[in-house]
């Protein structure tokens, strides 16, 4: 049975398809997607067409302990539309009465402003995409049509900046007034999305090019609600309506801040994954102590805590923290430098300090920083702390006396870790 199409996505990604496309397939909403190319390089389009517009998604790893692994078929979406080859195709959707919601996935890289002139053909950019596709439903509705924008990239007020984006382009292309407060008056959905998909697998030998693997895991927090006030409801897939600013906060804390430690140690004992690494039970009860400090403070759900170590312990899950290691300072300043008021965070920055240090470990960073990085350590190292110190305040702005405390006895630290073991 074929049902109305009221939400139009820009990205048909692995994580579109793992996320957003097999929540709606399996809460089996009474209504259907359009998918729309996001760049011109995607080739997902194509191979949705030549699969009848199915694909199928495997949901792997650990539950409760358990391990899961189970497939669904997803039939949710209803049409594609490449706006490169077919731009007035992508337009003519603006007059649909069925449409109701937005939804993208363009990456971090795909919220951006460009000043350019009215496009005239599609434009590289989402969010001029965004504005001429509303202009055009606003030509044609007036002011009684309302749609829901609801963007999904891992980026801070993500909503927000889009419509910031979108009204400055209504700015520069000198649309009238009333578009402008039209615009300005619908729901631009600041969201946090946490699931991890790591797309087509390498031991798969089926014949679905979009065949898709992602953990059991699945958080999708929106600060409004109204939007998805008729969708249906299903505790394995939680739309939690909220403020989103603690649990982004303890997602960078726990989850992401916790990554950065685990690639701190893989360089100091040689660990290839964060499985490998947390497995380690000394590095495990030095992560646990840290997390356990944050979660405290701040008075965060424990549960919480332990849906993220066992994300850790996914047997299917191969993350390299090689991978994790890219430009590792700016990871340092933000998901462990904001919490450092306790010794046991003061112990985690040193040990990230000491981590970078491009005469010890490899580092994926830019020579500038990799330069920056040995001076200080040589210079710390001969005896003078004072590039430490002012390197400290100035990248962390965190107390750098007890910082270089605990970086003094850092090796104490590590032998204890390693003789947890």
């Amino acid at each position: 049975m074929k049902h109305p199409i009221k939400i139009m996505q820009i990205g048909d990604g692995n994580f579109m398809r793992g996320f957003f496309d097999l929540a709606v397939e399996k809460l089996q909403a009474p209504f259907s997607i359009v998918s729309v190319a996001a760049t011109q390089r995607g080739k997902t389009v194509k191979q949705l067409n030549e699969q009848r517009l199915q694909f199928t998604v495997k949901e792997r790893g650990l539950k409760n302990g358990e391990v899961v692994e189970e497939e669904t078929v997803v039939q949710a979406i209803q049409d594609t539309v490449n706006p490169y080859e077919d731009w007035q195709k992508f337009l003519h959707y603006a007059q649909s009465e069925t449409l109701e919601m937005i939804v993208s996935n363009t990456t971090e890289a795909g919220i951006y402003y460009e000043k350019i002139p009215y496009p005239v053909a599609c434009p590289a950019s989402y969010a001029a995409k965004l504005t001429v596709f509303l202009k055009h439903s606003y030509d044609h509705f007036g002011a009684k049509k309302q749609l829901a924008i609801v963007p999904l990239e891992l980026i801070e007020q993500n909503g927000d900046t889009l419509k910031a984006i979108c009204l400055q382009h209504a700015v520069d292309w000198k649309l009238e007034t009333a578009f402008f407060e039209w615009l300005n008056s619908l729901s631009f959905c600041n969201t946090l999305v946490d699931r991890i998909v790591t797309g087509y697998p390498q031991d798969y030998d089926g014949e679905d090019a979009l065949y898709t693997v992602c953990e059991p895991y699945f958080l999708f927090v929106i600060d409004r609600k109204e939007p998805f006030k008729h969708w249906p409801k299903d505790a394995d897939l939680p739309f939690v309506f909220d403020n989103l600013d603690m649990y982004r906060k303890r997602k960078v804390a726990i989850l992401n801040g916790s990554h950065i430690l685990l690639s701190a140690f893989g360089k100091i004992f040689n660990f290839q994954t964060v499985r490998e690494a947390f497995s380690n039970p000394g590095v495990r009860a030095f992560i646990e102590n840290v997390t356990n400090d944050f979660t405290q403070r701040y008075e965060v759900d424990e549960n919480y805590q332990q849906d993220v170590f066992e994300r850790f312990l996914n047997p299917f899950i191969e993350h390299r923290l090689y991978d994790i290691q890219l430009n590792e300072l700016s990871k340092w300043q933000s998901r462990i430098a904001p919490f450092a008021k306790t010794e046991i965070y003061y112990q985690a920055l040193a040990l990230g300090i000491y981590g970078m240090n491009p005469a010890r470990f490899s580092m994926r960073e830019s020579d500038d920083a990799m330069k920056k990085l040995h001076d200080i350590h040589v210079q710390y190292e001969q005896g003078h702390s004072e590039p430490m110190k002012q390197f400290i305040e100035q990248y962390f702005h965190c107390d750098a006396e007890e910082t270089i405390k605990q970086l003094t006895s850092i090796h104490r630290l590590l032998e204890g870790i390693a003789c947890d073991n």
